[in-house]
């Protein structure tokens, strides 16, 4: 009785008398479940079921809830069985392929094993998952009811949902580390139907088995973002391209008030410095020239500028004045600046500047990744959290568009393309590069290069929702990045032999510099000035790019891998608020210092509202 059939077996007659009378047919309208798949529950057909399908079935008989449990704890029963039984074959088969994990076996094992957990990245070990909480009106959402590959994306967030809303580093463990925790929340991104490709379909599936789902209901899935994939939602460009036409008449007009008024103001300041200094108040510091022309252009400067951040987008308003460089507008409290990896150094290096000047300041860095920290933005933190994010929101995106989101550019940061020391290249054309990076036909080996070392070429990348990933692809590439084919970045994975070139994905810039240090013939790319670290990446070279070196100074038109960081809020911040006050910083003179010791230009300067290289040149 203590076999996995046995305890199979048992579960099986346990579930026909708990459901008996009632119609296979009846159940599967009810769950939503397909009927053949209800008929094979009932007949202990295939592989055990998950519990999230067997629970529906008795929810949908009306079973309580005191037998409801004795169900679960049979099931569990047999769980357990099945990994006792095949366990030992599945810890040896990863043993003996240790650099393929768990890629290489996964297809393997996982209809012997199903939808088991990972202990780190490595399934090889049994961990039972957590008995799910799951909503009184569950019904699993029918993905052949989807018009189109917005609405698929819309029901396949529903079907997280109906899995009991599991956390995305528990997927990735369902998914015996398929679907990696930022590739998920790639996925799930409101825009994901933007982009579709035939690895986003295996992706699917894999997304739709860790949900709980059997192969029968998997293919569904499946099929449906096969037929939708190319299926656009109803004039939504048409829609798009009138949003982007008004926002633009609004941006030319809040531009052409934003220059009126600093040419008021030059003029101002002109007659000023032409006069006689004024009389010193009884009450001024001793020592000190009450008014001091230098202080009152730094005072144009940060007026100018927030008019451009709040004009520029149609809405907020301005002040009358502004805060000096040195003293600045001070809040009490914390501010959380999340998002970009590539900008952390220097967001630390602002946030420590801010903090020295306002004592009951508390700026903290979140390094999660750009679309990540665009994703945590919401209404209810708008006082107190700024999204940092590699280049510029795309104007018809559903942050802009929908959500209200405003974009303040910061500076201009330069990335580097960087590559393992063995493969003794030192600087590549851009027509190199991108076949390097095609998708089809382009060399494996560094050999193909002048004076290449007889190495293979590894790419490894960023993964999905890094915003350093997509300015590469979107200014050097001009394309996407290759499949991925690798977990090691040594070799590819057995699953993935044919694809052209081995390419791995890591989820920060910190651990792709890492990869690249210590793989001979890696290439990838990060922040300059994190990837200059001699003394950290000692085997790194930086490539230069049509025989010009990384550089953000020479953005006008040379450097190509360049693009700022802009800071977003989720509309404007409240007066008085933490990230307002911030913002205000980031237009004064003491910002502007900070960023240029950093190594990067400041976006926002005396004598310009916003550097042309940092203005969004998407239409």
């Amino acid at each position: 009785m203590d076999s996995y059939l046995d305890r199979k077996a048992d579960l099986t007659r346990d579930l026909v008398g708990r459901l008996s009378g009632g119609d296979p047919d009846a159940v599967a309208r009810r769950t939503g479940l397909r009927a053949e798949t209800v008929r094979a529950l009932l007949a202990g057909d295939g592989e055990l079921m998950s519990w999230e399908v067997v629970s529906a079935c008795l929810a949908a008989a009306d079973v309580d809830a005191g037998d409801v449990g004795k169900a679960r704890a049979r099931w569990a029963a047999a769980e357990q069985a099945l990994w006792d039984e095949r366990g030992d074959d599945l810890r040896e088969a990863f043993e003996q392929n240790r650099q393929g994990k768990p890629a290489k076996v996964f297809e393997a094992h996982r209809s012997r094993v199903p939808w088991r957990r990972l202990t780190a990245r490595h399934p090889v070990t049994f961990e039972p998952w957590a008995m799910p909480t799951f909503g009184p009106d569950r019904r699993l959402p029918d993905p052949s009811t989807a018009g189109d590959i917005r609405d698929f994306y819309t029901l396949l967030a529903e079907l997280r949902g109906w899995a009991g809303s599991p956390r995305q580093s528990e997927i990735e463990k369902r998914s015996w580390g398929t679907l990696p925790d930022a590739t998920i929340s790639a996925m799930l991104q409101k825009d994901r139907w933007r982009t579709v490709s035939d690895r986003e379909r295996t992706r699917i599936g894999y997304f739709a088995a860790a949900c709980g789902l059997p192969e029968v209901e998997v293919a569904r899935w499946v099929e449906a973002y096969e037929r939708l994939r190319h299926v656009p939602p109803p004039d939504d460009l048409a829609r798009a391209r009138a949003e982007g036409a008004e926002l633009r008449k609004a941006l030319a007009a809040a531009e052409a008030e934003a220059e009126a008024l600093r040419v008021r103001l030059a003029a101002a300041e002109s007659r000023r410095l032409t006069e006689e200094d004024p009389p010193t108040p009884p009450d001024a510091p001793r020592g000190r020239r009450w008014w001091d022309p230098r202080e009152r252009r730094s005072l144009t400067a940060a007026a100018v500028a927030a008019l451009v951040f709040a004009g520029g987008v149609g809405t907020g308003r301005v002040a009358a004045g502004g805060p000096s460089p040195d003293r600045p507008v001070c809040f009490r409290g914390t501010l959380q600046l999340i998002g970009s990896t590539a900008f952390e150094r220097t967001a630390d290096t602002l946030g420590r500047g801010y903090e020295a000047l306002c004592e009951d300041a508390d700026v903290e860095v979140r390094s999660i990744g750009s679309v990540e920290g665009v994703r945590a933005l919401t209404t209810g933190d708008a006082a107190s959290t700024i999204a940092m994010h590699d280049g510029h929101l795309r104007p018809d995106s559903d942050e802009i568009r929908s959500q209200g989101f405003l974009g303040l550019p910061v500076a201009l940061v330069a990335f580097a393309v960087v590559v393992h020391k063995d493969a003794k290249v030192t600087g590549l054309s851009l027509q190199e590069l991108r076949s390097v990076y095609a998708r089809e036909g382009g060399p494996t080996n560094w050999r193909r290069f002048k004076g290449g070392a007889d190495l293979p070429i590894r790419l490894v990348g960023r993964t999905e929702g890094s915003g350093t990933r997509t300015v590469f692809e979107e200014l050097v590439l001009n394309e996407s990045e290759p499949e991925l084919s690798s977990r090691d970045c040594l070799r590819k994975d057995e699953i993935r032999a044919a694809a052209r070139i081995i390419r791995c994905e890591r989820s920060s810039q910190g651990q792709v510099l890492d990869t690249v240090d210590r793989v001979p013939g890696a290439i990838g790319y990060a922040e300059l000035h994190v990837a200059a670290n001699a003394r950290r990446y000692p085997d790194l070279r930086i490539l230069t790019l049509d025989g010009r070196r990384a550089d953000a100074f020479t953005a006008g038109g040379r450097y190509p891998f360049v693009a700022p960081e802009v800071f977003y809020t989720h509309g404007p911040p409240p007066n008085g608020s933490p990230a307002a006050a911030f913002l205000t910083f980031l237009a004064g003179g003491s910002a502007r210092r900070l960023i240029q010791q950093a190594g990067a230009p400041p976006c926002l300067t005396p004598d310009a509202l916003i550097s042309a290289p940092c203005q969004n040149g998407r239409s």
